[in-house]
């Protein structure tokens, strides 16, 4: 709920509607009343929602459908400097009214998770090359955030090398993957130690310890470097 305000009042009212239609300034009690009136229609939502809901099993498909309809988005907005507001709003948009379809025409869980990234991450990407980007937004979001990814014009604005963006995306992959690969032999390992299955030999889960512990040398300096 809270987060689901913060987007009325702040991006919808502020950002949209007061400072990009009407070229004004909200004041702060403005925006706690839109809050607190957003709240009062997500609840009205939710209730009749959940009062049309078979069973929490439903529940949970219809979140993990508008999860795959917003989590591109979500995920492209630190990576990508085109991304802005009115590319979120697509991909809302575009997953409430996509997702009744899905669920009307589709049984497949994997068709209509498919089909939902792609149809919203086509949209959002659509709308982001037709809607306008601020530099000024853009400059204070990366001289703070120091973001990775495809952020070469945003850091040629503020005078930085705009390599470094790409290189340390690049970095960040690989310790992601040597660390997912440590943690998930370490697991593998431990289960298959703590419950064997029958004529288990125990030379497969010790080597997948002893594997995930010397990569662990590898890609802890990467991923808590020392300042």
């Amino acid at each position: 709920m809270n987060w689901g305000a913060s987007y009325w009042s702040n991006d919808i009212y502020q950002r949209l509607i007061c400072q990009h239609w009407l070229k004004r300034e909200p004041k702060s009690s403005e925006l706690v009343v839109v809050a607190r009136l957003s709240n009062i229609l997500i609840v009205a939502i939710a209730l009749i929602i959940t009062a049309n809901l078979g069973s929490i099993q439903a529940a949970w498909r219809i979140s993990l459908l508008f999860g795959a309809g917003m989590g591109s988005v979500l995920v492209m907005r630190w990576l990508w400097e085109r991304i802005n507001l009115y590319s979120e709003l697509a991909a809302m948009v575009t997953s409430l009214v996509v997702a009744p379809l899905l669920l009307l025409f589709t049984k497949a869980e994997w068709i209509r998770l498919a089909v939902m990234a792609a149809v919203s991450t086509t949209a959002a990407i659509m709308v982001t090359f037709f809607t306008p980007t601020s530099e000024e937004v853009l400059k204070r979001f990366y001289t703070k955030v120091r973001p990775l990814g495809f952020w070469k014009k945003t850091a040629l604005l503020i005078d930085q090398n705009p390599h470094i963006p790409l290189e340390g995306l690049q970095k960040e992959i690989v310790t992601i993957l040597l660390t997912s690969l440590s943690l998930f032999f370490m697991l593998i390992g431990t289960a298959k130690l703590i419950l064997p299955m029958p004529g288990q030999s125990f030379l497969i889960p010790i080597g997948l310890i002893i594997i995930a512990a010397l990569l662990i040398p590898i890609w802890w300096p990467r991923a808590i470097p020392r300042h």
